[in-house]
């Protein structure tokens, strides 16, 4: 009889926890308030600066929203100076509105490349809002970079996975909020 009392309770509290959960979650929204914007439609390039990046870009509207092209330069300047290599890479571009709350994402990885004089990455996002309704609609990037060192990589292995303590992770994105 105890034991039938307390998998009661037990399905009780389960239940109620799981409710409050989705309940919380559904309170959650994603935004790139922190993140400067340009407006999603520009008729000439736009280009917005982030610390380890620089987006140069075009926006126009599309049958399936927004479609957002152009080139993300990193800015080795700000780079630590060993760092002449991107390994890794993972460009986002987020349709926002004016609060910042993101409307649309897209997320796209790249493969490595060696950092220079024209290093750029070419890329082409589309952006759908939910619904039909027409906005004041912005523009944020946000990435996901792993830096490094040829001179390191080599020594090591040419094509494994850079060695440890040879790497400089930078990003920037959209946040969740509650």
């Amino acid at each position: 009889m105890d034991a039938l009392r307390f998998s009661r309770r037990a399905a009780v509290a389960l239940a109620g926890g799981l409710l409050l959960a989705a309940g919380l979650m559904g309170c959650a929204r994603t935004t790139v308030s922190h993140l400067d914007s340009r407006p999603a439609v520009t008729a000439a390039p736009a280009s917005l600066a982030m610390q380890y990046f620089r987006f140069e870009f075009t926006g126009k509207p599309s049958d399936a929203g927004y479609v957002v092209r152009g080139r993300a330069m990193p800015v080795p300047d700000d780079l630590p100076p060993w760092c002449d290599r991107l390994e890794e890479l993972t460009l986002a571009a987020y349709l926002r509105d004016p609060s910042g709350t993101v409307l649309s994402t897209a997320e796209k990885r790249y493969p490595g490349m060696n950092l220079g004089d024209g290093a750029a990455v070419p890329f082409e996002f589309t952006l759908s809002p939910e619904g039909d309704a027409p906005g004041n609609y912005g523009i944020s990037f946000g990435y996901k970079a792993v830096f490094g060192s040829k001179a390191a990589r080599s020594a090591v292995s040419p094509g494994g996975p850079p060695p440890a303590g040879a790497v400089f992770f930078a990003g920037e994105g959209a946040v969740r909020m509650q």
